[in-house]
């Protein structure tokens, strides 16, 4: 090309000269002509010279390029511009084909507009590969440096640049690559076609950015916009491209500020803001970025991404808020084996200084602090097993099983291992100290419980809501005769029950068992119980017991001896109230005939003792007052056995009326007093006399304090103390004692005092016996308490109204008012 470019300057140079020489030649002959001589001479000259001028205009139109030409190259007018006026020279298919790169403007600015379209593109020189055709330009026309470039165009294309000094001229070639070879008609129709093809696109972008469904636009080195496409021109309401272009429409204000700052820096710019498309507010993401001859911006919608992003912020921020919220220990370190998270767990679970953690230590670098602070478990090869766990951020197993840690302090955690599909690691710890010491005595706690029930004679068999056995003693393979490898764990119920129908037949029974145990309905796990005989006429009881965790307990019982004990018990008890009915029969029947004679022995003793059949010495009196004496108290006797009898029968009543307490003690003291008298034993009465009225029988409470005043009398020695109390209880009731020093009573026999015919002390058992009873038909109750050698205390109780069911009826009279 330089060779080539050599005769074009040549040419160029001769062309000027020849033009001076015609201008020369010209004058003279008009000077000739004027002074009349050498007119002949002078236009052959010229002829000549038209020719040649005729003869160069054909080889510049030949040149497949522009031609630029500056006359002076070491004055630069400011008034002119960057670029000066320059003259431009070429073939028209040159100049079509590049004009296609000129800036928009006037035509007559064409020079200009082309070097304005072509002075910032990128530029491949043969120096300097750094400076394009506006810098070479400029030291070309100040410094004569002369250059050879090759322009890279937006579509691919390439356009060489020469300069040079020609004389005290400047020229520059521009020469379109694409056209060489081509003949003007054809290269002006190619080009032609090509502009009706993009219309008002100067740079030919391609047809999939002019289609594209987000604004694009191109911008020129000085800021203007020179395309856009048709998004762009929905974005902005605008009626076409050609209004954008004239109108220099923007997407918004801050949209030409950061074009002039991409095209000064030369670096991209991208920002999300929110932006008015068409009638919507929208966040889009703006992409800026410079490219050879200006730059370019794309318009992305970024609403939907810009609401995932905030929903992803969300989401991690949520994610971090509920990891910190748990009890588990979580670490998290990157693919770079850094520490990238940790939540609070994790801090408090191995209290490190907060201070560590703003550096985000290495993987490695937390363990050796962990093993420096003891805690880590002991390893006995701490380096090989720290290798083994960093070699998992590269080669990951199919399978890692989780770990127990076992720190030096006591503590228990469980550490598991998660992959992050990054690279990462995350490690989460949970202590389960507590819950290592709670299944070490749930465990000792089942093995007392298997052993517990290995001790019951009783069948336990437990299953689960499967129907599935879950736990069984010894005692259940036994009682129905399965070997013990039978009775495990996890065997159904079906195969138990083959086991158990030769003992007892019956489907239908076992078939309900089986309901209650694996039926939810709490209709049908009920507690229910039985008994059953087996084909080996043994009786079993069972029973059915639903189980919190939804298991099943089902026990046996073998109730063979016991049912036959029981049955002889019966047998016996039944023997026992017959031999006691037969007894109470007798005793009254031989009461009821004791009592005839010993009327007459008492009649006739007191015939005696009145002197009826005479006078009685001393003698003969003392012997008839022992007989009366015997005879009274053998009366006693037989009433009170006759008593005993009646009320065993059920068929004593009790004849109530109102009872003054005080005035019923009093009399009981007067009564006894003389007898207490003549052993010289003191007797108190220890009762107020608003001591209360009751509802009762007044014979049978009589008959209560006498038998204990006499009891009392009985057991105490002379010189001794009885006393005779009573006080108002809660509720309207009196309470009476009688309290002796006398000579007590054994603690061993203390519990028979009061059964009939029972006496610890000599006599016929019948008195405290009576007492009690009495006292029960009344609705009250009886307490005793006796030290040997020290006395004895009985306090009654007696209610404020009897008991009625014991009672005569009562006519319910009511004055009239």
């Amino acid at each position: 090309m330089l060779s080539t470019l050599s005769e074009y300057q040549d040419l160029l140079v001769g062309a000027v000269l020849l033009s001076i020489a015609i201008l020369a030649v010209h004058a003279a002959i008009r000077t000739y002509n004027r002074f009349g001589g050498g007119s002949d001479i002078w236009k052959e000259r010229y002829g000549e010279l038209e020719r040649k001028i005729s003869k160069m205009d054909s080889v510049f139109g030949a040149y497949p390029g522009l031609i630029f030409v500056w006359d002076d190259h070491e004055k630069s007018n400011q008034k002119d511009g960057p670029w000066g006026q320059p003259r431009v020279y070429g073939s028209p298919a040159a100049l079509a084909s590049i004009q296609r790169f000129a800036e928009p403007g006037r035509s007559k600015d064409m020079a200009v507009r082309i070097l304005d379209g072509l002075g910032d593109l990128d530029a491949i020189g043969e120096v300097d590969h750094e400076k394009n055709l506006r810098t070479h330009l400029q030291q070309l026309r100040r410094n004569g440096d002369a250059f050879s470039i090759s322009i890279v165009l937006p579509e691919g294309n390439v356009i060489e640049a020469d300069g040079r000094v020609a004389a005290r001229q400047v020229v520059l070639w521009l020469e379109d690559a694409s056209i060489r070879g081509e003949d003007e008609r054809t290269a002006i129709s190619r080009f032609e076609a090509q502009k009706l093809l993009t219309k008002e696109d100067p740079v030919a972008f391609i047809d999939m950015l002019g289609r594209a469904p987000f604004p694009i636009w191109r911008m020129s080195p000085r800021g203007r916009i020179v395309w856009v496409n048709d998004a762009y021109v929905s974005a902005v309401d605008a009626k076409s491209v050609a209004d954008v272009v004239s109108r220099q429409m923007q997407l918004d204000k801050q949209a030409s500020e950061e074009a002039q700052a991409v095209l000064n820096s030369q670096a991209k710019l991208e920002n999300i803001r929110k932006v008015t498309i068409g009638q919507d507010r929208k966040s889009m993401l703006i992409s800026l970025f410079p490219i050879s001859g200006g730059a370019v911006g794309m318009a992305i919608d970024a609403t939907e991404t810009e609401g995932l992003r905030n929903a992803l912020t969300r989401h991690i921020e949520s994610h971090d808020e509920l990891l910190n919220n748990m009890d588990e220990a979580i670490v998290i370190f990157g693919p770079d084996q850094r520490m990238s998270f940790h939540n609070t767990a994790f801090a408090d679970q191995f209290n490190l200084d907060a201070g560590y953690y703003k550096n985000r230590p290495t993987h490695s670098e937390w363990l050796d602090t962990m093993r420096e602070k003891q805690l880590l478990p002991l390893r006995s090869d701490y380096k090989e097993w720290k290798s083994t766990e960093l070699a998992l951020y590269t080669d990951w197993p199919d399978e890692v099983p989780d770990e127990i840690w076992s720190l030096q302090d006591g503590t228990t955690l469980r550490l598991v291992r998660m992959r992050d599909p990054r690279g990462g690691l995350s490690l989460l710890m949970s202590d389960i100290t507590n819950t290592v010491t709670l299944q070490g005595q749930f465990n000792t706690l089942i093995n007392v419980q298997t052993a517990t029930l290995d001790k019951l004679s009783e069948g336990i068999a437990v299953f689960g809501p499967d129907g599935r056995l879950k736990i069984s003693n010894k005692a259940f393979a036994q009682l129905w005769d399965i070997p013990e490898e039978e009775v495990k764990e996890g065997v159904s119920f079906n195969a138990l029950i083959d086991r158990c129908l030769p003992y007892y037949h019956d489907k239908a029974f076992w078939q309900d068992i089986k309901a209650r145990t694996t039926d939810p309905n709490p209709e049908v796990r009920l507690h229910v119980d039985g008994e059953i005989k087996r084909s080996d006429d043994k009786i079993l009881t069972w029973l059915s017991r639903p189980l919190p965790d939804g298991a099943t307990l089902i026990a046996w019982d073998d109730v063979t001896a016991s049912r036959q004990a029981e049955a002889a018990l019966m047998e016996r008890a039944e023997a026992l109230e017959a031999a006691d009915r037969l007894k109470s029969e007798f005793v009254g029947h031989v009461s009821y005939q004791l009592r005839t004679p010993l009327t007459t022995i008492s009649g006739y003793a007191d015939f005696l003792q009145n002197n009826l059949a005479g006078e009685l010495s001393d003698k003969q009196s003392e012997y008839v007052f022992a007989i009366q004496t015997a005879s009274e108290d053998l009366k006693k006797t037989i009433d009170n056995i006759l008593d005993i009898a009646a009320i065993e029968a059920n068929v004593l009543d009790l004849e109530l009326g109102d009872v003054n307490m005080f005035e019923l003690l009093d009399q009981a003291l007067d009564y006894v007093a003389t007898n207490a008298e003549d052993t010289r034993k003191n007797l108190q009465l220890d009762c107020p006399e608003d001591v209360g009225v009751i509802r009762a029988d007044e014979r049978r409470l009589k008959q209560v304090v006498y038998n204990l005043l006499s009891n009392a009398l009985r057991f105490t020695k002379p010189g001794g103390q009885i006393v005779l109390g009573a006080r108002s209880a809660k509720g309207g009731g009196v309470t009476l004692w009688v309290k002796d020093d006398g000579v007590g009573i054994p603690s061993d026999r203390q519990p028979q005092v009061f059964e009939s015919f029972k006496s610890s002390r000599g006599g016929a058992g019948l008195g405290l016996a009576l007492v009690q009873r009495f006292v029960e038909q009344h609705g009250g109750w009886v307490e005793l308490e006796s030290e040997e050698g020290q006395g004895t205390h009985v306090t009654v109780y007696l209610p404020k109204e009897a008991a009625t069911q014991n009672a005569l009826p009562e006519f319910d009279f009511k004055v009239a008012e």
